[in-house]
């Protein structure tokens, strides 16, 4: 019986040692499954009628119109002062927290009581690292962070554009 244990504690040694290579072909697996799973809803998004505000489905829609390769990031909280649930994902280098509101009104109220430079309430630090931007858009507040001007810009333009006419 302990030989069996050995064994298994032998394989599980072997298994556990993965050369760089292996651990990045692992890792890259990975980014095109999470790539194609959003590149699949942004498919499907092209299906629904648009009701003329931010979902989902539209903005995933818009950043893989844009040429942009989104990985949804599940693990990622949101800022419970923002009045919304968070939609993160990672661009390339950049990340984008995107929060959707019941219309762009509601979206005011909110950015309205933030500071303008940190976004966040006024007397708090930013939770968001630097380089950063923000795009207000309808019913869409995203803060892309990170990344490379030419990234930034990309997923604001992207963002800018609205979700479509009704």
């Amino acid at each position: 019986m302990s030989a069996l244990l050995v064994g298994g504690a032998v394989l599980a040694s072997l298994l556990a040692c993965e050369s760089p290579e292996q651990r990045r072909a692992k890792v890259a697996a990975e980014s095109r499954t999470r790539i194609a799973a959003e590149s699949a809803r942004a498919s499907a998004a092209v299906t629904l009628p648009s009701t003329g505000t931010w979902n989902d489905a539209v903005l995933v829609k818009h950043l893989v119109d844009a040429g942009l390769a989104p990985q949804r990031r599940d693990s990622v909280r949101g800022q419970d002062w923002m009045g919304a649930p968070v939609l993160a994902y990672r661009l390339g280098a950049a990340t984008v927290d995107v929060y959707l509101y019941r219309d762009s009104l509601a979206r005011r109220a909110v950015v309205a009581r933030l500071d303008p430079l940190a976004f966040a309430p006024r007397g708090q630090p930013s939770p968001w690292g630097t380089p950063r931007d923000v795009v207000e858009n309808g019913n869409l507040v995203a803060i892309v962070v990170g990344g490379t001007d030419r990234q930034r810009d990309r997923i604001a333009t992207a963002l800018a554009a609205g979700p479509g006419a009704p």
